[in-house]
């Protein structure tokens, strides 16, 4: 198959029409959706308490130094609040929103020279729509960032290696990427790229473009943007924190959990969920006939993109599905090859039928899952039932256009690609609804706000607010109340706590109630809420 590069005017287009889309779909209704447990209120805390202490190298939670996670996304989150004027929801996500729009754009950038135009906007599209990029793009957490940080390390280098580009300027872009990653989520961020350019070259067995002296360049340039942040931190003698960050949060984790420990294949499940609905077109992307050389290369590529990172997090003793993210580019390239063909109408009968099975099954799924939504969460919930209903509604109406694609003569299906475009119209139009409608309704059901303006109205400024057991950097009540609460760690301390007398209150979650009690008697709570999973309760001294 034979393409024409595209220009750069054609290129700048792309770029601006597929920016737009993005800002669209990760920008809409960002701070709608509260802060959800566990992790959303525990980040946004450390940015509001560095924020408060002017503070920018140690993040903290609940005034106690909080070294799970490096500097970047704190220091991203402070530059929005400092713009927008406020630490809230919409803030604190625009950092996760920015890294899910250059995701998009750079996965355009890393397809069109291998595969041209279509391919590389099919891919940019079905990126931004995988569930997983979606999420993590609207939530505080890190993960996006390293996807992003990835894929810019691997588009820099595979311009060196496949397009001819400077090595100089490559390896440059490289090393910032990769610093960035690095000041994202620690050393994860450099053994993801690494292992899909080490193999990469190893398959096409072209080790000796590993020249040392530009290799050398972009460790210097990553180190330089890595390390000032380190250095101040050794400087002000918090060994502690760095080797917690460096060490035990990273090898220690990956070698023996403490927590998230799951089975070997947890990603083998995973994949199809986190990375919906496009993974499940991704095996008919194996051995696609009619490629040329650069588009087996650049499916070779993705191919050892998604074994390579799996094998490794697989590897690990802690798995939480977010982990496999840096795959979605490659998830989403393939499944656009796939895509691209359909269009083409050179896809080979027996990948049709495949693939036509799956957009059925797709259209079965989100029709009978919107009948289960008009009938079942609309009526038990009726608190939420517009939006379930709208979202019921919705489910149906694109299931069905899926399903009565089928209907559409086979010559004109082949060329208008009826069927895969009712597919993604449905998607995005779920996850715009979800944006600005459905996730927001749960907040009545997932968010600690409500409770905690029950317990600001009852518990005065000045008063002793404590919580009894918490995970120790639970925030979700801190945040909410816009105050810090210290951890009680025993039944003992609670007692001697609640010995001070009147006018002192303590915050008890489900799991530990039946411990509280035997300290608290029966004494009956002030405010009680059922938050996500758990049941969060207000009790006040004698």
């Amino acid at each position: 198959m034979t393409r024409l590069p595209p220009g750069r005017a054609e290129v700048r287009k792309d770029l601006l029409i597929l920016g737009a889309g993005a800002a669209l779909l990760f920008f809409i209704s960002l701070g709608a959706r509260d802060l959800w447990h566990p992790n959303e209120p525990t980040y946004g805390q450390a940015v509001v308490e560095m924020s408060a202490r002017g503070d920018w190298v140690v993040p903290t939670v609940n005034g106690r130094e909080f070294p799970e996670k490096p500097i970047l996304y704190y220091w991203m989150a402070l530059v929005s609040g400092r713009i927008l004027g406020r630490n809230d929801e919409f803030s604190l996500r625009v950092p996760a929103a920015v890294a899910g729009l250059l995701g998009v754009l750079f996965t355009y950038l890393l397809v069109v020279p291998y595969a041209g135009r279509r391919r590389a906007q099919l891919a940019a599209v079905l990126f931004a729509t995988c569930y997983g990029v979606f999420w993590n793009a609207r939530s505080v957490q890190m993960d996006i960032l390293v996807t992003v940080s990835t894929l810019a390390v691997v588009l820099a280098l595979v311009r060196v290696f496949d397009q001819e580009a400077s090595p100089f300027l490559g390896w440059m872009l490289a090393g910032i990427a990769a610093g960035l990653g690095f000041l994202a989520k620690g050393p994860v961020a450099w053994i993801c790229p690494a292992l899909v350019l080490g193999a990469y070259l190893i398959a096409t067995r072209r080790l000796s473009l590993l020249r040392p002296r530009f290799v050398a360049a972009g460790a210097a340039v990553c180190l330089a943007v890595a390390s000032p942040w380190l250095v101040v931190l050794a400087a002000r003698g918090e060994t502690g924190f760095l080797r917690e960050l460096l060490f035990r949060q990273n090898f220690s984790r990956f070698l023996e959990a403490w927590d998230h420990r799951a089975p070997f294949w947890y990603y083998l499940g995973y994949f199809w969920i986190d990375l919906a609905p496009w993974a499940w077109f991704v095996p008919l992307a194996a051995a696609l006939p009619g490629r040329d050389r650069e588009e087996r290369r650049l499916d070779l590529l993705a191919w050892i993109w998604i074994a390579g990172l799996i094998a490794f997090f697989s590897l690990s003793d802690s798995k939480r599905s977010p982990y496999i993210l840096p795959i979605a580019p490659a998830v989403a390239l393939l499944a656009a090859g796939v895509g691209e063909r359909w269009i083409d109408g050179t896809l080979s009968r027996w990948r049709r039928v495949v693939a036509l099975a799956l957009l059925a099954a797709g259209g079965v799924l989100a029709a009978g899952s919107g009948v289960f939504v008009l009938i079942r969460v609309a009526s038990d919930f009726p608190e939420v039932a517009p939006q379930a209903k709208a979202l019921g509604w919705l489910l149906v109406a694109g299931g069905a256009a899926v399903l009565a694609a089928f209907a559409v003569p086979a010559r004109v299906r082949s060329m208008a690609s009826t069927a895969p475009a009712a597919l993604v119209a449905l998607v995005l139009s779920l996850e715009i609804l979800a944006a600005v409608s459905v996730l927001p309704a749960a907040n009545r059901y997932k968010s600690a706000r409500a409770f905690c303006a029950e317990v600001t109205e009852r518990v005065a400024p000045g008063q002793p607010l404590v919580s009894y057991r918490f995970w120790t950097w639970r925030a979700i009540y801190s945040f909410y109340t816009g105050r810090t609460i210290r951890n009680l760690e025993s039944p003992g301390a609670l007692a001697a706590y609640l010995a001070g007398g009147p006018g002192v209150f303590v915050l008890v979650e489900g799991e530990r109630i039946e411990e509280a009690r035997r300290v608290l008697g029966s004494r009956e709570p002030l405010v009680h809420a059922k938050i996500g999973g758990s049941t969060a309760y207000l009790f006040s001294g004698p």
